[in-house]
């Protein structure tokens, strides 16, 4: 009896301590880290294309915040622009990165009623992101790139309606005077 006693509590104790190595708080790495050139307030020149595969669009303004919060799990984004093709668009993201499925996420929500979320990974020094999003005339593939451009971060967003991928959204992020950069946020 006591032996079956001791091998219980050992058995306990393994699996508490492995309970225990699971729920440990993860650290701010190398993955999150590369998420920082996102960081700051903006002012944002976006042209919008209308007609895909056409050189001509619409040029719109506006700003983006993005900040470090969730002690630095996550990059909130919080965006506004107003553009002839689109109207006034406000939008609101959480952009991480997933550990165990080694990718990083984004799940966006706005005032289109609208909520895609997007995978992928760094290709180089460009962060690349894939979605199926829904919309009332049918799902779409679309794919976003972000990545420095001197000084700018640039966005650019292409959509898929069967026939490859096309340019649909080109924006340059420019740090305002009040940008608050950094690897890691408080």
């Amino acid at each position: 009896m006591r032996k079956l006693t001791e091998v219980i509590s050992f058995a306990i104790i393994v699996i508490a301590s492995q309970a225990s190595a699971q729920m440990m708080k993860p650290a701010f790495g190398p993955e999150l880290a590369k998420l920082s050139f996102l960081t700051g307030n903006f002012t944002t020149q976006t042209r919008v294309t209308i007609d895909p595969g056409s050189s001509g669009g619409t040029t719109g303004s506006g700003t983006i915040r993005a900040h470090w919060g969730l002690d630095s799990m996550f990059v909130f984004l919080s965006s506004q622009e107003n553009n002839p093709a689109l109207g006034i668009y406000k939008g609101f993201g959480v952009l991480g990165y997933d550990s165990p499925n080694d990718q990083y996420t984004l799940t966006m929500f706005n005032n289109f009623a609208d909520h895609p979320e997007y995978t992928g990974h760094f290709v180089g020094d460009t962060l690349m992101l894939f979605s199926k999003v829904a919309s009332p005339q049918g799902s779409f593939d679309q794919q976003l790139k972000w990545f420095r451009d001197g000084n700018n971060v640039r966005l650019q967003i292409f959509n898929d309606f069967g026939q490859g991928y096309s340019l649909m959204i080109d924006q340059a992020a420019t740090p305002s005077a009040d940008s608050t950069k950094g690897t890691q946020g408080k």
